[in-house]
């Protein structure tokens, strides 16, 4: 008996192994609207073309009032500038979720946020997704518009805006590789894991194949409502008098309410940045 239950703990961590190992994941089920398209990305000469950036508009109480999913062709040499997003959630400092944004010469810009997919009915739960195989992950490609609405009427959430400080070519090279990414996923399914493929480490390991390392090992991989101090600390975010001054300069959700009259995307996109001086 004793012995049992030594062995125990193996064999219930192997039986959940084996669970994540002969499960497979898949692109045919039966989505929640706004999973329910699968960005498609191709490349020539160094551009990229991107199918199914979600741009839905959003009610000030939270209704979806309308749902577009528009393509466009983005030129990494037009970069201007590359964002880190926080979206906190939840009463535990520790829970947030982690996006990336990318503004062009142009005046548009993306956001891109690798979320758990769900389908019609199917309620997220961080605790099942880390031991079970229940939820695929995608990278969302929207308008900052769509995603900065979603966030402050349909979520409820705040939202923090920090510009990365690395060179501009690094930017290029990171942007560039989510895309990459998304192309491969929209080829090969793969499992949400809170733990070991959620927001954040996904975003880490993805920039960690340009250059291994850059991103350190941080518990912040893990618990993502601590990802921007971290990134902070390491340098990887614009810096203010403190992590505390940064923080309340990265606030824009209060901006968000105040421009979301204007309906057209970059139209936004740029009145956001002048509100901010350019953030």
């Amino acid at each position: 008996m004793k012995r049992f239950l030594l062995l125990l703990p193996l064999l219930l961590i192997g039986g959940l192994y084996l669970n994540w190992q002969l499960t497979t994941a898949s692109h045919d089920r039966d989505w929640r609207d706004d999973y329910s398209r699968l960005p498609q990305v191709t490349e020539r000469d160094g551009r990229f073309r991107v199918e199914d950036i979600r741009n839905w508009n959003y009610g000030m109480d939270g209704t979806i009032a309308r749902q577009e999913w528009i393509t466009r062709d983005i030129d990494p040499d037009t970069l201007e500038q590359a964002y880190f997003l926080l979206e906190p959630f939840g009463a535990v400092d520790a829970i947030a979720h982690t996006m990336l944004a990318f503004s062009f010469a142009d005046g548009t810009a993306y956001v891109a946020s690798i979320e758990a997919r769900r389908e019609k009915g199917e309620a997220y739960s961080a605790a099942k997704a880390a031991m079970l195989p229940i939820f695929e992950y995608m990278f969302v490609w929207t308008t900052e518009r769509d995603m900065y609405g979603n966030s402050e009427f349909y979520a409820g959430d705040q939202l923090y805006l920090y510009p990365l400080a690395i060179p501009l070519a690094q930017q290029k090279a990171v942007m560039t590789a989510m895309l990459e990414e998304t192309a491969e996923i929209a080829e090969t399914p793969r499992w949400y894991n809170t733990l070991f493929s959620n927001c954040t480490n996904v975003l880490a390991r993805t920039v960690n194949k340009l250059d291994a390392g850059a991103v350190p090992f941080d518990i912040a991989w893990f618990l993502p409502g601590y990802s921007d101090e971290f990134l902070y600390d390491e340098g990887f975010l614009a810096q203010a008098d403190s992590f505390e001054a940064a923080h309340q300069m990265a606030h824009i959700s209060p901006l968000i309410r105040e421009l979301y009259r204007i309906m057209d995307p970059a139209d936004f996109s740029r009145a956001l940045r002048a509100a901010r001086g350019g953030i």
